[in-house]
């Protein structure tokens, strides 16, 4: 029987999650969609309590904060670009998919960097992730990656 392991799980020191991060580089990632993968993971029961879960592509980041895991088609709270996360960590042709193994390694540096408060809110996407208190409840947390095959 599998167990699953989110793509990216950050913790506090204590051990208590404080987000599941999700990486799927889908293109055209719609509100709507990133819901049905949020209510996919509940369903199958994927999900813990945790304050944040976050659903990532190269395009574009959807965040729901202390959703009611019994509200499964709860849309994201907050909907922001990657483009500029993205291009941080990587240099790509223009309308280059990455691959998504690839594309978790961007995320984690990024996340990596937020617990380190490396990235200032001076832009988007960490703007937004600043007025939702994602930010400050990572702030020296444990960021824990599956095994990338």
């Amino acid at each position: 029987m599998a167990i699953f392991q989110p793509n990216i799980l950050i913790q506090s020191h204590q051990g208590y999650p404080i987000a599941v991060v999700e990486v799927k580089n889908r293109q055209n990632l719609s509100p709507d969609v990133a819901a049905a993968f949020r209510r996919n993971m509940l369903v199958h029961g994927l999900l813990s309590k945790t304050p944040f879960f976050l659903l990532t592509s190269q395009d574009t980041g959807f965040l729901w904060k202390e959703a009611k895991e019994e509200n499964f088609d709860a849309l994201p709270d907050y909907e922001f670009s990657m483009d500029k996360v993205v291009s941080r960590y990587i240099k790509q042709k223009p309308g280059e998919r990455l691959y998504e193994p690839v594309l978790d390694l961007v995320v984690f540096q990024w996340l990596l960097d937020l617990t380190m408060d490396m990235q200032k809110p001076l832009e988007e996407p960490e703007r937004t992730l600043t007025l939702a208190g994602f930010n400050e409840s990572i702030k020296g947390a444990k960021i824990i990656a599956e095994e990338i095959q």
